[in-house]
């Protein structure tokens, strides 16, 4: 396949219209500043792939956030009300300590810096997305040999939205936690077997589960022996008898928060896409799902061509801002619910779901030329930059790494033949 993409079958037609039905934009996020800036603050965040709205003419339903300038809101009377039906960012330039108090007095729990940074803006919003989802749904486990009162513990955590499941025996704890992956153990610190401690103690010593918050749970009061479960793995201690509705707090602000830390650590901190290794683990569980459920996957991989002549004729700082325009380029032009990371350098991994390879190109190939028309500012010119990238589907591999290197192989494909183009496997 050349940069002109081959004709397609009329069901992969059907579906590369469908996914362009669906939009390239996600949620709703309103704007708020003056005639001088409004256009670049909505620019800005359609660029991110929001559905971006003059906030002036009313908040829409189903708004995700409202990003506001400071200047706009000196008094944040504007951002007081706003905090009530949405998530709210406040643009102001370089904030003082006194600003930054006033706005957490005022309840607004995010702040960044003007000009804005569309990678921080763009973290903020995902992070919005993310924990709206979260929120309905967090996944907890609970271990403890009492089935009576871990059931009531369930019940308490499902009550308050949460996903509860019950181990009673400590041995088949990890099984359940390779099964499920919970965001949270909810753990006694006395069983039969293995107690909680040695329990804690083997879920530290795998990598994998070493991030996993656990909770202990216990009547003992012995303020040396809860410090030992702190040191061992443990991020809380709740004592018994408990409260349940204090359980279903603690439980859900310790998932949550270790949730976002997470994040923080999938992100690239450039892009604020998913890194290296959180790609090659969202291809394993997609294409896992993909055999279950007989639906189509293609794994892309792109590359930013000439990048290093790009590095060398204007700057590294220069190269940087280009990573982060097709970045931004590509979460635009993608659904929410595909995969976009930074697989390394000026490479990028895509996950397109529920779409076959021939869609997938004709998707990607809009993209392609939708960059290549941007212009890059260099010292004292302006100049364009293309992409080249490879695709395979789940024909082409057995597993993860297979589809992976499947997509270089197209990848490099793209490149002999010429750059600026897609090549499937």
């Amino acid at each position: 396949m050349t940069a002109q993409a081959a004709p397609l079958a009329v069901s992969d037609l059907d579906t590369a219209m469908r996914r362009q039905d669906e939009g390239p934009a996600r949620q709703i996020v309103c704007a708020f500043a003056d005639d001088g800036r409004i256009s670049g603050l909505l620019l800005a965040l359609s660029g991110l792939g929001y559905e971006a709205v003059d906030g002036r003419s009313g908040v829409p339903d189903g708004c995700l956030a409202a990003v506001v300038c400071g200047a706009y809101d000196p008094d944040l009377a504007l951002s007081r009300v706003l905090k009530n039906q949405v998530r709210v960012v406040l643009a102001d330039a370089a904030p003082s300590f006194a600003r930054r108090l006033a706005v957490a007095r005022a309840g607004i729990e995010a702040i960044i810096a003007t000009p804005v940074d569309t990678v921080e803006l763009g973290a903020w919003l995902s992070d919005f997305e993310t924990s709206g989802d979260r929120q309905q749904r967090l996944s907890i486990l609970i271990v403890d040999d009492d089935e009576l009162i871990a059931e009531s513990y369930a019940l308490a955590l499902e009550a308050a939205g949460m996903d509860a499941r019950v181990v009673t025996d400590p041995a088949d704890a990890l099984r359940h936690i390779a099964e499920v992956t919970p965001d949270l153990v909810l753990l006694d610190m006395h069983m039969p077997g293995a107690s909680g401690l040695e329990l804690a103690q083997i879920i530290r010593q795998s990598r994998q589960t070493l991030p996993l918050p656990i909770v202990f749970l216990s009547a003992e009061r012995d303020i040396a022996a809860q410090t030992q479960a702190r040191q061992i793995g443990g991020d809380d201690f709740i004592r018994k008898p408990v409260d349940l509705a204090h359980l279903a707090a603690t439980v859900r602000m310790r998932a949550e928060r270790a949730l976002a830390l997470r994040q923080i650590m999938e992100r690239d901190s450039l892009t604020g896409l998913l890194n290296h290794a959180r790609f090659k683990e969202r291809v394993t569980l997609e294409l896992e799902r993909s055999r279950r459920t007989g639906a189509p996957l293609t794994v892309a991989l792109i590359d930013i061509d000439h990048f290093k002549q790009v590095n060398d004729t204007h700057g590294h700082q220069t190269g940087d801002r280009v990573i982060q325009a097709l970045s931004q380029c590509l979460v635009g032009g993608l659904r929410r619910t595909d995969v976009v990371a930074r697989y390394g350098g000026e490479e990028f991994g895509l996950l397109l779901l529920d779409t076959p390879v021939a869609a997938a190109q004709a998707v990607l190939d809009r993209i392609r030329l939708r960059f290549s028309q941007i212009g890059h500012a260099g010292d004292d010119t302006l100049f364009r930059a293309t992409f080249s990238g490879g695709i395979a589907g789940t024909r082409e591999g057995t597993d993860s790494t297979a589809m992976i290197a499947a997509a270089d192989a197209a990848l490099y494909g793209a490149k002999r033949a010429g750059r600026n183009r897609i090549t499937g496997a």
